[in-house]
C-alpha cells in the first residue's frame, strides 16, 4: 500500500530547472511568506529544514531562505490553486524567471519543484519532500534541484487549499 501511495504521489510532482542570464540576485531574509497562515509557514519552515538536513546530508551547504523567492511561490501556489492544476506554467501566468524577476530577484540560475497532496499538515509537506529526495535517476530533477551546487537562495510555500482538499507546494531555487 505504501509503495502504490509513493508511486501515485510521484506521478503528481513534477520539476523544473532554468538555466539564464548573470545578474546578481537581491534576497530578504525572513521566515515568513506574504498571505500565509500561521500553519501553511510552519509546514513551509519544516521543508526547509529537511530540505537542509538533505543537503547537509549530501556534504552541501545550506540554502539561504529568501521572503521573496518565497513571494513568488506563494503567488504560483495561488495560481495552481485557482486552476486546480499542479503546473510550473499556467495559461496567461509569467514563467518561472520572470516571476521570481518581479519580486525582485536578479539570478543567473533558477528552478522549481512543485507537489500537491491530501495530506494538508506537516507530514504532507515532508512526504513530499521524501518523495522528491527517493526519486531516483534520469526521474530525479526534484532532487537534483534540492542537492544543487548552483542555488544559494530558496523560498518555499504551501497553500492549504480547502476547497479541493489539497496541500499546494512551490519550491523556488536561485543563485545568489
Amino acid at each position: 500500500m505504501v509503495s502504490i501511495c509513493l508511486t501515485i504521489l510521484l506521478f503528481l510532482l513534477c520539476a523544473c530547472s532554468t538555466l539564464i542570464s548573470y545578474q546578481t540576485p537581491s534576497t530578504q531574509t525572513g521566515t515568513g511568506t506574504t498571505g500565509a497562515t500561521a500553519t501553511e509557514n510552519q509546514i513551509a519552515q519544516a521543508v526547509f529544514q529537511a530540505l537542509n538536513q538533505s543537503r547537509a546530508a549530501n556534504g552541501l551547504p545550506p540554502l539561504r531562505w529568501s521572503s521573496a523567492l518565497a513571494h513568488s511561490a506563494r503567488q504560483h501556489d495561488l495560481a495552481m490553486q485557482a486552476a486546480n492544476t499542479l503546473s510550473h506554467q499556467l495559461p496567461g501566468e509569467a514563467g518561472l524567471g520572470d516571476r521570481e524577476r518581479q519580486q525582485g530577484v536578479n539570478w543567473s540560475w533558477a528552478a522549481e519543484n512543485i507537489g500537491e497532496t491530501s495530506d494538508q499538515t506537516v507530514n504532507g509537506g515532508l512526504t513530499l519532500h521524501q518523495a522528491m529526495m527517493s526519486e531516483q535517476p534520469p526521474n530525479d530533477g526534484h532532487r537534483q534541484n534540492i542537492l544543487t551546487t548552483g542555488g544559494t537562495i530558496l523560498g518555499i510555500a504551501i497553500l492549504i487549499d480547502q476547497q479541493h482538499g489539497l496541500l499546494w507546494l512551490t519550491e523556488d531555487f536561485a543563485q545568489a
